[in-house]
């Protein structure tokens, strides 16, 4: 009998999800915005789940209640904090279900399978954090979807401008310039021991005044 995965409560969670055959079901941006309007749902879900319970993680607790996203043409990023673990499988159907009711209810689509692999990540350190962070921030441009950090700042399928606003856009760029290079397997998912040995010079920002 295969056991059930267990997933911790007051934790960082990076998950990640690729579609069927790398197809780019995303390639517009009409398209991307489904994928987005499920994640304000994710949003709204961690809300209502944190609105009464004081925040008990030792990462980053800054960070710990706000969701990161990357939109790109065949995979998606998010990372999010939850005081209860077992809101996982809730965030993975909003998420999957969702997206593919949305998507074959626009555009028709008749293939059964939208997505093809998914990869759940915990987050173990305020390091690991920073740097989960910065890759997901930076993803469309390490695929080349976009050419600058200017085009980043102003598209709104990624968490980049979210984190230049909180922090600073030097920041912000170093967080993506220190982990970009991090390779991605067949299916989309980051090598952690790649990422973890990548350099991050600016662990502990301050966050602008007022």
């Amino acid at each position: 009998m295969k056991q059930k995965p267990y997933w911790p409560n007051n934790t960082i969670y990076f998950l990640t999800c690729s579609t069927f055959l790398h197809y780019p079901y995303f390639r517009e941006d009409e398209q991307k915005q489904i994928v987005l309007n499920q994640i304000e749902k994710v949003q709204n879900l961690l809300k209502d789940n944190h609105r009464l319970k004081p925040c008990r993680s030792s990462l980053l607790p800054h960070f710990d209640k706000e969701l990161i996203y990357s939109i790109a043409i065949n995979h998606y990023y998010l990372k999010f904090y939850l005081e209860n673990g077992l809101l996982l499988a809730k965030i993975k159907q909003v998420m999957h279900g969702g997206t593919t009711f949305e998507y074959k209810k626009r555009y028709k689509m008749h293939y059964k399978d939208m997505w093809q692999s998914s990869k759940i990540i915990r987050i173990i350190s305020e390091e690991m954090d920073w740097k989960v962070t910065g890759y997901i921030i930076g993803n469309l441009l390490k695929h080349k979807e976009l050419s600058t950090f200017e085009e980043l700042a102003e598209n709104p399928f990624s968490s980049y401008q979210k984190i230049v606003t909180e922090y600073d856009e030097e920041f912000a760029r170093e967080l993506v310039y220190s982990v970009i290079n991090v390779d991605e397997n067949a299916d989309g998912v980051i090598d952690v021991k790649e990422l973890i040995k990548s350099r991050l010079k600016l662990l502990r920002p301050s966050t602008k005044a007022g």
